[in-house]
């Protein structure tokens, strides 16, 4: 959403404090040239959260009496008060309901075929005015918020505001804040501080639907339409070499069906019943790994997320048995009768029983500490390139671990045969 005219609704981010011009000189026209009378605002200069949004009541603080006051002389029966419509966050200004200027118009002259134009056509020509109203823009700093609008001198208004409480909504996908009230204007009922409701919009903002003449429709783009074939059907054909066995496993290299796919489209070559089977059956491998390969960032992450929930479930569960297992065993009675027992040599001192979150606490740190051992000892396979074999439950050699262990063998002979040479080299006469 382009922040360079003036908006409707908040946009979801801060894109109006970043320049999109090298300096404030660029694309601007001649003054003897047609052009805008609108100035250009540093972006440092710019408000970075707007709390006064479209929607909200305000009042004008500047302005003839006529337009800010409700008697048009002065402030004794109360103030104004205007809707927002607009703002335009790139030059810090507001547009009010009812705050207009007016524009010049050009007249058009009735067409030659008048009389044959609809009712609505020809009052567009009749109603023809020599201005129009535009709705003014008017800076920030000039308005401030009505909380309660009495249509008196009793109104109350926001004579500054604070934001706290900066967050980004996982729901609307925006970063928002809530705004308070840091000081109100006259003897007013709500407190100093009091956090202040956003403006709800008259309708619920709606996304555009896709264009079908140039987009795919949410109903086709969200149908299955992949259909991944189970390893079962591989099993015994020449393709299982091709499908990987374990999920550190590379993606399959060989391109051999996936050109064989390509020259069955061009025509090139017609496939026997064999090759045309293999296709058919690997390329939604081919695919999916293309598409959604098993390393992207919201699998890592999804499957990272699982195991935090997993380990924080099993976490509890421990320390629930470690209390339960010390409230059977009677909690710490007989703590006094062995520390008076000679041998231990603590007669006297006094040492308070542990209470049910010592209890636990000590349990889930017994339970990181070999959870952590798990995790080095698994990290140190899987670089020594073993795998995890789920039958027998023990980790085997793999092809990464052979090629390891006969590279360390190799390294160890040649140190080996260096030392033989070193042991049997003779001084020559």
């Amino acid at each position: 959403m382009a922040t360079t005219e003036p908006l409707s609704r908040i946009p979801r981010g801060l894109q109006h404090i970043i320049s999109n011009r090298p300096n404030k000189f660029a694309g601007k026209l001649p003054s003897r040239l047609p052009h805008a009378s609108t100035k250009y605002v540093q972006p440092r200069d710019r408000i970075r959260k707007w709390n006064i949004r479209p929607g909200d009541k305000v009042r004008l603080l500047v302005g003839t009496p006529q337009q800010i006051y409700i008697n048009q002389q002065d402030a004794s029966e109360g103030w104004k008060t205007f809707n927002v419509k607009q703002v335009d966050l790139s030059r810090n200004r507001v547009f009010l309901e009812g705050v207009n200027n007016s524009k010049s118009n050009v007249i058009h002259s009735r067409p030659a075929n008048y009389d044959d134009l609809t009712s609505s056509q020809k009052q567009s020509f009749d109603d023809q005015k020599n201005f129009v109203p535009t709705m003014r823009p008017i800076h920030y700093s000039n308005v401030q918020l009505c909380v309660e609008d009495n249509k008196g001198a009793d109104s109350i208004f926001v004579s500054r505001m604070k934001t706290y409480q900066t967050h980004f909504n996982p729901e609307t996908q925006r970063l928002d804040w809530r705004r308070s009230a840091a000081r109100l204007s006259g003897d007013a009922e709500v407190q100093v501080g009091q956090s202040l409701s956003w403006p709800k919009p008259e309708t619920p903002y709606e996304h555009p639907a896709p264009d079908d003449d140039l987009d795919t429709s949410n109903a086709v783009a969200m149908r299955d339409t992949l259909v991944l074939p189970g390893l079962e059907a591989l099993q015994n054909t020449d393709a299982a070499a091709l499908v990987p066995q374990h999920i550190n496993a590379p993606s399959p290299k060989d391109e051999l069906f996936a050109d064989a796919y390509i020259n069955h489209m061009n025509e090139t070559r017609k496939l026997n019943t064999q090759e045309s089977d293999f296709v058919d059956l690997l390329m939604p491998l081919y695919l999916s790994e293309e598409l959604s390969p098993r390393f992207a960032k919201n699998k890592t992450y999804k499957a990272y997320k699982a195991r935090r929930e997993f380990e924080e479930n099993e976490r509890e569960k421990i320390g629930k048995l470690a209390i339960k297992e010390w409230e059977l065993n009677g909690k710490d009675k007989n703590l006094k009768d062995i520390l008076n027992l000679d041998e231990i040599g603590l007669e006297g001192v006094f040492i308070k029983p542990r209470s049910r979150k010592e209890v636990k606490d000590s349990a889930i740190i017994q339970f990181d500490l070999e959870n952590e051992q798990i995790r080095k000892q698994v990290n140190l396979n899987v670089r020594e390139g073993k795998i995890y074999d789920t039958q027998s439950g023990q980790w085997i050699n793999g092809p990464k671990a052979d090629n390891i262990e006969r590279k360390r063998s190799r390294k160890a002979r040649k140190e080996r045969k260096a030392l033989e040479r070193l042991a049997n080299l003779k001084i020559e006469e």
